[in-house]
């Protein structure tokens, strides 16, 4: 409720941009106005009044002009035709501009308008007297028009001047001040003019910076709107302090920017999730060929067991009854090594085991190599190895790919160290031999095949111990590291796995 009402405090966009043209165009009008009612009620007097007293100078010069020609006129033998010419002349100028002078009494002082009624009165009994001599100089009469001119004419003609000057002395004052009351009320109109101006700029000035955050804030967005195009998320929100359609735009953008942000992280995720069960299907389905591979070549190898078996304790009876006890031993060991490698490598079995199998594969090749090959033990006194489980059968293929790519293809003796140690509830696990090693390329190599290993070719026996731990447990990590002519080294961790007590009685049932 409070946002609501503080948002009603607000104009929208339309009514700013509506207010704004109102102002503006009351604005225009106001100069507009102010414009008319100088040029009527300032400029246009101005100009009478300064015409009227123009109008009143040039019947003053007129009426000089008339006073000379008459004042230099030689009465016993002067042109009388040039006199009454210029007379004329003179006459018509100056009714011209006695008609032209303003006589309105709104339009000039009551003073003027009177002098104007004098000048009027005057003038007319000037033009008569004018008249009166004219036609007796046409006629000849001189010295009738002389008595004319010198007792009537020339006394109203100096009346008539004195009327003209104190008229236009009149206008001139009056129009002074007049003008002095114009120019006081058309400083208060430029004045009235300016501040209306100077509130156009100083609005103007305002529209202008709202329009200028308005498109700060539009630029923003194109901005921005490229940006996510680009993929890019991350550029820094837009301002929603605005109570506006603008802040309502910025802040809609916002919530837009980050729906597509979190929809697109959430896209990214379920692809990368879809990408890594559609790798680990596929390693699955690898393993699983593998494993396949793996049981068929344990069928064809059980073609016959009984008669494999049978065969070997034959030969162990044989060498009994002959009294050699190193071929017995050794047919003994290889019945348990074969017996073993046949059974289900799937099944979980006892560390305790796993080292007996490595000792039994160990004596046969021994046997063959004798003093020229050596397997060392380290194994953590805190390991119960008859408790510990570990898949069957993933010893003696590590123990095996030693011996023939590290230490067969060497001339002199070697060495290979197994270490079996516990650390942070994982079982670490090390094959190390000081063989012929293998250079980088043959190393990352062999890195890339553990990644995707194949089903048959070389460490066939590597890779199916690598392949069954990643099916074991994510945990599983198995670690290759060599340097030609120095050896190699096999790093496995596991977690650790322990027998349950219903197995233990389970399997002491059967022993018994």
């Amino acid at each position: 409720m409070e946002t609501r009402n503080k948002r009603s405090l607000h104009l929208n966009l339309f009514h700013r941009i509506f207010l704004f043209l109102i102002v503006f165009i009351l604005f225009i009008f106001l100069q507009l106005g102010i414009s008319a009612y100088q040029e009527r009620f300032i400029l246009a007097p101005i100009q009478k009044s300064s015409g009227n007293v123009q109008k009143i100078s040039l019947l003053l010069d007129s009426l000089g002009k008339a006073r000379e020609v008459l004042s230099s006129y030689r009465w016993d033998f002067g042109d009388i035709a040039t006199l009454v010419s210029e007379l004329r002349k003179e006459n018509e100028i100056s009714e011209e501009n006695l008609e032209k002078i303003d006589t309105a009494i709104g339009s000039i002082g009551v003073e003027q308008y009177l002098l104007v009624s004098a000048v009027n009165t005057t003038y007319n009994n000037y033009r008569g007297y004018l008249s009166l001599m004219q036609e007796l100089l046409i006629s000849n009469n001189i010295d009738q028009a002389s008595e004319v001119y010198y007792s009537d004419l020339e006394p109203c003609l100096n009346s008539l001047y004195t009327y003209v000057q104190q008229l236009i002395e009149r206008a001139i004052m009056d129009n002074q001040s007049t003008y002095d009351r114009l120019i006081r009320l058309n400083e208060d109109l430029n004045t009235v003019y300016a501040l209306t101006v100077l509130v156009m700029i100083l609005f103007g000035f305002a529209a202008f910076k709202e329009v200028i955050r308005m498109l700060s804030i539009v630029q923003e967005m194109a901005s921005s709107s490229k940006a996510i195009t680009a993929g890019d998320y991350d550029r820094p929100e837009l301002s929603e302090h605005r109570k506006d359609e603008i802040g309502d735009m910025a802040r809609a953008f916002n919530e837009m920017k980050k729906a597509m942000r979190n929809q697109v992280r959430l896209l990214t995720a379920n692809n990368e999730m879809e990408k890594e069960i559609h790798r680990k299907d596929t390693e699955a389905l690898a393993m699983q060929n593998l494993l396949e591979r793996e049981k068929l070549q344990l069928l064809r190898s059980q073609i016959n067991p009984h008669f494999l078996f049978n065969t070997i304790n034959v030969m162990k009876y044989t060498a009994q009854e002959e009294k050699a006890e190193k071929t017995d031993a050794l047919l003994s060991s290889l019945a348990r090594l074969f017996r073993y490698a046949l059974a289900d490598n799937e099944v979980m079995v006892p560390l305790s085991r796993e080292i007996q199998i490595v000792d039994e594969y160990y004596s046969l090749y021994k046997a063959r190599f004798k003093d020229k090959v050596s397997l060392i033990w380290d194994v953590s006194p805190f390991l119960v190895l008859t408790e510990t489980l570990v898949p069957s059968f993933f010893l003696q293929p590590l123990v095996e790919n030693a011996f023939k790519h590290g230490l067969g293809p060497k001339e002199l003796s070697g060495s290979i160290w197994l270490t079996l140690q516990e650390k942070d509830e994982m079982l670490w696990v090390t094959v190390e031999d000081d063989g012929v090693g293998m250079d980088e390329e043959k190393l990352q190599m062999l890195r890339s095949r553990l990644l995707d290993p194949p089903v048959t070719g070389e460490h066939i026996g590597l890779y199916s111990v690598a392949a069954r731990l990643k099916l074991m447990d994510v945990r599983c990590r198995l670690e290759v590291t060599s340097k030609q002519g120095q050896g190699t080294t096999i790093r496995i961790e596991m977690p650790l796995m322990f027998r349950k007590e219903e197995e233990e009685d389970d399997q002491d049932t059967d022993c018994r």
